[in-house]
């Protein structure tokens, strides 16, 4: 690292040895002339940042990818189903049947609404398939799960 780091470039760039010069390389390549004026070790630092922060970024693509992977296909990782009872609003509207008026002249009632009772109002319930934990499959192992119960 040392070597590479500071000696090979103040051979290189100073003394000559070693091939071409910095600006020489960099003409050579017809890249613009602005760039023989960045001190190589530093160029080779933040090329470094540039490349640990790719390969940072890589990993965390490969572990967003395999936690999709276990995710539970029905309630996609949140561990609650839209409740069916109320489509998910949480409360259910009450009409009276047309059938129960007696003669024409009655008007019809408005509805009235209450609470669902499969929900209790939060619009969601839980994921039979999970049990809530959001992954595709629950175990034995999840401590959320008391196989004693």
């Amino acid at each position: 690292m040392l070597f590479g780091g500071l000696l090979a470039p103040t051979l290189e760039l100073k003394l000559g040895l070693g091939g071409t010069s910095y600006a020489e390389f960099i003409s050579s390549m017809h890249l613009p002339m602005q760039l023989s004026d960045v001190d190589p070790i530093v160029a080779s630092f933040s090329g470094g940042a540039v490349g640990v922060i790719s390969a940072l970024m890589v990993v965390e693509i490969n572990n967003v990818k395999q936690q999709e992977h276990k995710r539970c296909k029905y309630c996609l990782g949140t561990g609650y189903l839209a409740c069916a009872r109320c489509s998910s609003s949480g409360s259910l509207v009450l009409v009276e049947p047309v059938s129960s008026l007696s003669s024409g002249n009655q008007h019809l009632s408005p509805p009235k609404t209450e609470r669902c009772s499969n929900c209790s109002g939060s619009g969601k319930v839980m994921c039979p398939t999970c049990l809530c934990t959001g992954m595709a499959m629950a175990s034995e192992h999840d401590p959320r799960i008391d196989p004693f119960d």
